[in-house]
């Protein structure tokens, strides 16, 4: 990436969290949400509650990223990463039973998978020895 291309993501990533601070948050909805996430953390369901090592390059609609800069503004999260890694677990939380639903399946598709891969190398094996 060119420093000009680097420079501009800067740039835009610094007016839009200043963007995110100066708009007007009702103060009633910043103490509900604090009020729900304190609830959250005390349970230990917060994701920074527990390790994050993985890293996961993502790119988002606007409407989203005005969301997270506001949790930002509101001193909720202390940067986007900790803001979409706790949104990401809540979505995923959100839809267990269909997590639930998809995990098996996968497994099962990984498993037929490693077992055709076994038999197409087996049959390019005997084919080279012909």
């Amino acid at each position: 990436m060119s420093r000009s291309v680097k420079s501009k993501s800067k740039r835009k990533a610094a007016e839009n969290s200043t963007e995110a601070k100066d708009s007007p948050v009702a103060p009633a909805l910043k103490q509900e949400v604090m009020e729900e996430l304190k609830q959250l953390f005390m349970k230990g369901d917060l994701p920074e509650a527990k390790s994050r090592d993985n890293i996961v390059m993502t790119r988002l609609w606007d409407s989203d990223l005005r969301i997270v800069d506001a949790l930002i503004a509101l001193d909720i999260f202390k940067s986007r990463s900790e803001a979409v890694a706790f949104l990401t677990h809540e979505g995923i939380q959100a839809k267990s039973e269909l997590v639930d639903t998809i995990l098996p399946a996968i497994e099962q598709i990984e498993e037929i998978k490693r077992q055709t891969r076994q038999q197409a190398v087996s049959a390019l094996h005997k084919s080279k020895r012909k």
